[in-house]
């Protein structure tokens, strides 16, 4: 089978359970503006990804991967916490925390990463766009 169609076949099952999810997360869920925010939060997920994967494929680099995964768990904490208007003590403090670990692990892969120069993990993936955006 050519490659192209499995890492093809990969995004599309990916783009498929997460609309699963996003459906299923979604049932008698928070509102924003008529849409179901779990849904919107999905959406932010793949769009903050596939944004941060654009440079990251110009510039062949996988230096800023764990970062991205990072932002994006902030940006789904803070647009989450922000659009359902939950202020209590419960939601602030269990996004605080996500947050706090996003930032920790976030910034130790990096460490690692800069430091080692690269992750090996990417080489063979980088150069093929669909592969790499697959994995991203």
């Amino acid at each position: 089978m050519n490659k192209n169609l499995i890492w093809i076949a990969g995004i599309l099952a990916s783009l498929a359970v997460g609309g699963l999810i996003a459906l299923a997360g979604s049932q008698n869920g928070a509102l924003w503006m008529g849409l179901p925010l779990f849904t919107l939060c999905c959406g932010i997920a793949f769009i903050v990804q596939w944004f941060l994967f654009i440079p990251a494929y110009v510039f062949q680099t996988e230096r800023y991967f764990d970062l991205a995964g990072s932002l994006t768990y902030i940006s789904l904490v803070v647009a989450a916490l922000y659009l359902s208007g939950a202020r209590d003590p419960r939601s602030l403090i269990i996004g605080g925390l996500v947050i706090i670990w996003a930032c920790r692990l976030g910034s130790f892969l990096f460490r690692r990463v800069s430091a080692d120069g690269e992750d090996r993990r990417f080489r063979a993936i980088k150069p093929d766009f669909l592969q790499f955006l697959m994995t991203w």
